[in-house]
């Protein structure tokens, strides 16, 4: 598979997964204008290591280039994001806060933990399987962006 086909790929997955250019290429450590050129399969090389970056976001595998091992992200986020707090946080609420962009007060610090420490491809991988038809992905992205700003986390991707 070349880069162009490559760039395809992570252009459908991108989308499905309710990301702008800017959101991904924040994510990956690179520039929109990269990620733009390489999903319209204008650039001519990107090293290894970028691609991978931007693949693994993704959960893009660079074997075969399909989605790699996490069964349920949902279900992985909210029990790392629900490790250090008395009140357990399940997939199903985890999910139902995304679309709603609601969160209840005993549940801000498991949202920041998501925001600040969550590794990035389960954020989200995560967000494309909370996403329904009513709220898609790039909805959830803004529910998470707002709350980041609103709690001023520590990352500063979002």
């Amino acid at each position: 598979m070349n880069l162009a086909q490559i760039g395809g790929e992570i252009h459908i997955k991108r989308i499905q997964a309710g990301l702008l250019q800017e959101h991904l290429a924040k994510f990956a450590g690179l520039s929109r204008v990269t990620i733009n050129q390489l999903e319209n399969g204008t650039l001519k090389y990107l090293g290894y290591t970028k691609l991978k970056a931007v693949m693994d976001i993704l959960g893009l595998d660079m074997e075969t280039v399909q989605p790699s091992g996490l069964k349920s992200a949902l279900t992985v986020a909210a029990r790392s994001i629900s490790t250090s707090y008395r009140d357990v946080m399940t997939p199903d609420m985890l999910s139902m806060m995304l679309r709603s962009g609601q969160a209840p007060d005993q549940f801000q610090p498991h949202l920041m933990a998501l925001l600040d420490e969550t590794p990035l491809p389960v954020v989200v991988k995560a967000v494309a399987e909370a996403a329904t038809s009513d709220v898609p992905a790039k909805k959830i992205m803004k529910n998470l962006s707002q709350w980041a700003k609103q709690w001023k986390v520590c990352r500063t991707v979002w």
